[in-house]
């Protein structure tokens, strides 16, 4: 008879939410997996047998318009009253599971879910609350006044964090940067569970033609790097299209970005909200992904686009160089944007490293990043509890 997985996660849309999915689809065929999710968090509208139970939260959404001056008190009762909920849905999985697998939550990165669980429990951490432990580059608000208000929040939230870590019975997370952040951060020692990509979905089309444009794919906030890409490119001459996709966007961030491409004279597309097969259609016609998001966890992107064979400039810093080897299955440069221009404008005048890139990039994913190796490297971390 199978065990009993019971995963909780309130992720949002983006690549954690894909590597949720991957990871509950590929362990239904050893354990008898059940999904439980406040409502707020995306559904993983699985085809594989995993059932799913949404919790209501009806607090999950910031307030807005006239609403919004009271946001820090709201944020502050939003949170204990998820802390509430996650007692609840713990309650549930001690009857309803044998084992938990517990991913991140919205309103704090360790969901409390962890203090009442009294199953064994494994946290796959996909981060800590950024705001918090790198607030000099991201911030909740661009506004001193608000961020003075929004203190006792974060305090309560560190606070809530550091509990729900110290609970989980086991660790995981996806690259060495998040293992040496955790240990940093909370004194514990984490596995490392790297996500791969479908290659059955992400994969090249010899006969499709590349289009003269590089790609930038992320959230519209300033921490994700779009800024800094359109700085590479308003430093070299000959500038190809940026085409940006993004599933979310911070108030007037898009307006920002297209007043620094009419100055610098670059052509910007920015899609919001597209489909799986538009992305995959954007990553195979792209010359170049390029990745410069500020300590970025993990980095999916450059893996699926690896995947299409299309090659891939990326910051060295964060996850990044987990899955990139310089000059060979993609390119890194050193977060400034001169040297970024420089490997940039080297790739895009070589049309055969590019394509050596490509298909190095592609080996590399088949062989070391495909779906299955993560997803068996969990069910044993799983089996271990």
């Amino acid at each position: 008879m199978q065990k009993r997985l019971g995963i909780f996660h309130m992720l949002p849309s983006g690549g954690g939410i894909r590597v949720a999915t991957q990871f509950a689809e590929g362990l239904s065929s050893a354990f008898s997996v059940k999904v439980y999710r406040p409502e707020g968090g995306v559904s993983f509208r699985s085809s594989h047998p995993v059932s799913e139970q949404t919790f209501l939260f009806p607090m999950w959404k910031r307030p807005s318009g006239l609403l919004k001056p009271v946001s820090p008190l709201f944020l502050i009762l939003r949170l204990y009253s998820f802390r509430r909920l996650c007692k609840t849905i713990a309650e549930s999985m001690n009857t309803q599971a044998d084992i938990a697998l517990v991913h991140n939550s919205l309103p704090i990165a360790s969901p409390p879910v962890l203090n009442y669980l009294n199953i064994p429990s494994l946290y796959y951490c996909y981060e800590y609350p950024r705001h918090i432990y790198e607030s000099d580059i991201i911030r909740r608000s661009g506004n001193r006044f608000t961020e003075f208000l929004l203190k006792p929040l974060a305090i309560a939230e560190k606070e809530m964090d550091r509990s729900s870590v110290a609970e989980a019975d086991s660790i995981a997370t996806f690259s060495t940067y998040m293992k040496n952040r955790i240990q940093s951060i909370y004194s514990r020692n984490a596995s490392i569970i790297r996500p791969g990509v479908d290659t059955s979905f992400f994969f090249p089309v010899p006969s499709t033609n590349r289009e003269n444009y590089i790609l930038s794919v992320g959230a519209l906030w300033p921490f994700k790097g779009h800024e800094k890409t359109l700085r590479i490119l308003a430093a070299i001459k000959n500038k190809p299209k940026l085409v940006i996709t993004a599933d979310r966007a911070y108030p007037g961030y898009k307006k920002h970005l297209e007043a620094i491409s009419s100055d610098a004279g670059i052509q910007l597309a920015i899609e919001e909200g597209v489909t799986d097969s538009r992305l995959r259609d954007l990553y195979r016609q792209a010359k170049l992904v390029i990745c410069c998001q500020k300590r970025e966890p993990y980095g999916l992107v450059p893996l699926e686009a690896m995947a299409c064979g299309t090659p891939v400039l990326a910051v060295a810093e964060g996850g990044f160089p987990d899955n990139i080897e310089h000059n060979k299955t993609g390119f890194l440069f050193d977060g400034t944007v001169s040297h970024g221009a420089h490997i940039l404008k080297m790739i895009l005048n070589n049309r055969e490293l590019a394509e050596a890139a490509g298909s190095a990039g592609r080996e590399f994913v088949m062989k070391e990043r495909c779906l299955s190796s993560g997803i068996n490297q969990l069910a044993r971390e799983i089996d271990r509890l």
